[in-house]
């Protein structure tokens, strides 16, 4: 039998047939478990640390420590072993680490399936800070329009907060420029050649191999995102004496044509048959880096139609076509 009481806990008096799972019992003859609790635990497990699990929660150490505690107390055995190195896991938390996460694949399971008896199915999109730039205009609307019986739920994260995605906001599909941790199984990877965009008209045009070298004294522009490639970038940039004059974000369309009609250069990384006739992209001799791009699903469950379908929109949008250097 399952009890849910307010969609945000569940009586574990049951054994879940697809998981194989079963909870102890204490006398009272039940057992309720905030399942942020078990995400929180989770995470705790994960980090090996109760501090680096706060930081990637995003809540106070304080706050993680009494959700603990109160996880202790309602099971009524030691989870953890607080160490000077960190956490480590009692027997009793080795065992619950193991089944808690089929424990949650089971209740996202059954939230969706009952949400959708009442509403139609729900599509949770976690993406990281720049993706919007990279698909053309109106994707997310377009699809949306062709899919009403979906109800569609959108949150932007920079990748240094893309594990909220997954630990707090509960998203069926996540769009990151790094991988994720458990909880979420890879779906697609792209790893696209970065290189220049620029006007026609710019003093770059004429030149057939452009280095590094040449943007010297040039304004550039980079994407207002935190991935590993943007990090490796500003790297090189700054070894080679460049400075980037301006970033830009999602928003920021209209204003990248705008500039590099005035003679900016913007690092680029996307499809380039989606370029206006006017801009010109180049790959640069000394430049060897790669944006990658990942979708990821929740682990445990099914993906609807609607999702597949979606995945291979945003792929056939992105992918650059096979252009040697």
């Amino acid at each position: 039998m399952v009890t849910i009481c307010g969609c945000s806990h569940l009586r574990l008096s049951f054994l879940v047939p697809a998981a194989r799972f079963l909870l102890p019992m204490p006398a009272t003859g039940g057992l309720f478990m905030d399942h942020k609790q078990l995400r929180f635990f989770r995470k705790i497990c994960e980090e090996k640390s109760i501090n680096r699990a706060a930081q990637k929660l995003f809540i106070s150490q304080q706050a993680l420590s009494k959700s603990i505690a109160k996880l202790e107390k309602e099971v009524g055995v030691p989870l953890l072993v607080r160490t000077p190195e960190g956490v480590r896991l009692t027997v009793a938390g080795q065992l619950l680490e193991q089944r808690a996460g089929l424990y949650l694949e089971e209740h996202d399971d059954i939230l969706r399936q009952l949400r959708a008896t009442q509403e139609g199915p729900h599509l949770r999109i976690g993406y990281f800070m720049g993706l919007l730039q990279e698909l053309p205009p109106r994707f997310f609307g377009r699809f949306m329009d062709a899919h009403p019986e979906v109800k569609f739920h959108f949150h932007s994260y920079t990748d240094t907060e893309r594990s909220r995605a997954y630990q707090n906001d509960n998203c069926d599909l996540v769009i990151s420029t790094a991988p994720l941790g458990q909880g979420f199984v890879e779906l697609a990877c792209l790893k696209n050649p970065i290189g220049i965009i620029f006007s026609r008209s710019h003093i770059l045009h004429g030149i057939p191999a452009p280095c590094l070298s040449d943007l010297k004294d040039l304004p550039l522009i980079t994407l207002n995102t935190e991935n590993r490639a943007q990090t490796q970038l500003l790297e090189l940039l700054q070894a080679h004496g460049l400075v980037v004059d301006t970033v830009l974000g999602d928003a920021d369309g209209d204003l990248l044509e705008e500039l590099l009609q005035r003679g900016f250069v913007s690092f680029y990384a996307g499809k380039r048959s989606a370029l206006p006739a006017w801009m010109e992209f180049r790959f640069l001799t000394d430049l060897d880096l790669v944006w990658e791009f990942y979708i990821y699903g929740r682990r445990g469950r099914r993906l609807l139609p609607v999702e597949k379908e979606l995945i291979r929109s945003i792929l056939a949008a992105v992918r650059p076509e096979e252009e040697q250097r």
